[in-house]
This record gives structure tokens, sequence and C-alpha cells, in this order.
């Protein structure tokens, strides 16, 4: 026998029961609405955790910033094909061979949609190899940087298209995304935001 008491207090859980779930799907739904990280590393491993570390940054992006972004892959440049190794790009005005890049973004195409290419052996290597960039902090730092300024080229290219020059509204727009990546990351340690620095 249950009691009017007893079944408004089944009634209310399982009520938070159906909410939890809702939202734990929801929760869900999200994560695979957001870019899908993958690695295509030829004889080279980072000595962390490289896919944690980047969706750990890009889960500080806002959904709307990501629609139509499909994929970050993280490579390096030896597993760069010879054809793509001596292709060049232009930046400000300057070509740039492919193999000294270290994040390129790749609109969307009859083929695939838009995704991001991150080379992380020279996003860690542009610094040399002291012990300051051993530590989680710089490896943090300079994904971060590539990563957003690339993201920053997808919100120019599909939501905020302006006539200036490409690379430094995606410098703008790296800044903006890393601060707010620092707060919720590092919270009171508000000193770190001048190192962000504004040239990629």
């Amino acid at each position: 026998m249950t009691t009017c008491a007893e079944a408004a207090s089944i009634e209310h859980e399982e009520l938070m029961t159906r909410n939890e779930a809702n939202a734990a799907s929801g929760e869900i739904q999200q994560k695979q609405d957001r870019p899908t990280i993958t690695t295509a590393f030829s004889n080279y491993e980072p000595a962390f955790d490289a896919v944690a570390m980047v969706r750990r940054i890009m889960d500080s992006v806002p959904e709307k910033y990501l629609r139509g972004l499909g994929e970050v892959v993280l490579t390096n440049t030896g597993a760069l094909p010879r054809h793509r190794r001596r292709s060049v790009s232009k930046s400000r005005g300057r070509k740039v061979r492919l193999k000294q890049a270290r994040g390129i973004y790749h609109p969307a195409s009859q083929k695939s949609g838009a995704w991001i290419e991150i080379f992380v052996d020279n996003t860690l290597n542009c610094w040399g190899s002291g012990w300051l960039q051993r530590t989680n902090w710089f490896r943090e730092t300079e994904l971060s940087q590539v990563l957003f300024h690339e993201i920053g080229h997808h919100i120019h290219f599909t939501i905020r298209p302006e006539h200036r020059e490409k690379e430094d509204l995606a410098d703008v727009w790296k800044v903006r995304l890393q601060k707010k990546y620092i707060r919720q990351r590092y919270g009171c340690l508000s000193w770190i935001r001048p190192l962000i620095r504004v040239s990629q």
C-alpha cells in the first residue's frame, strides 16, 4: 500500500530521474555535435595526451562558433605526403611552405566539411627544446594559440565575414577565445593574459 505522500515522493523521484536522463542525453548530444579530434602521426609521438589537451581547450569555445567544423586532426609534418610537403600557402601576402606551418584551416567543400589540421611538432618546436618546452603549461599555451587562430578562420569564413586581412581577423578571434579559456582554466591568474601573443 502506498500513501499519497509516498506516491508524491515516488512521482517526484521518477521526474527527477527523467530530467537527469534528459540532461545527460542532451550533454551527450552536445558533445557529439562538437568537432571530433583525431590523430594522424607518422614516426612521431607526443610525450603527453595531445587529444585530451586539445579537447579541453576546444570545450571552452561556444558551440555557435564551432558549427560546421567537423574535425580537428593532430598530425606532424613527417606525415605529409611529398606533394603536400612541397606545396605552399599564402599568409599575409607571403608564401609559406606547408611543412613550416603550425596549423591550417580547410573550409568546407563538396566532398568534406570544414576541418582543422594542427602540426604538433611544428607547434611545440618553434621555441627550441628547453625545460619550459617540456611543461604542460607551455604545450597547452602553444596548442591553444594555434587552435584558436584556426577556429578564428572558421568564424571569419562561416559566421562573421569581414573585408580585412584574414590572418589579422583570425588573430583577433584567437585573443578573444584564449582570454576566455584562461579565465575558465586558471581563474584568478589574470597576469597570464598579457603573455598572449597577438602574432601567430
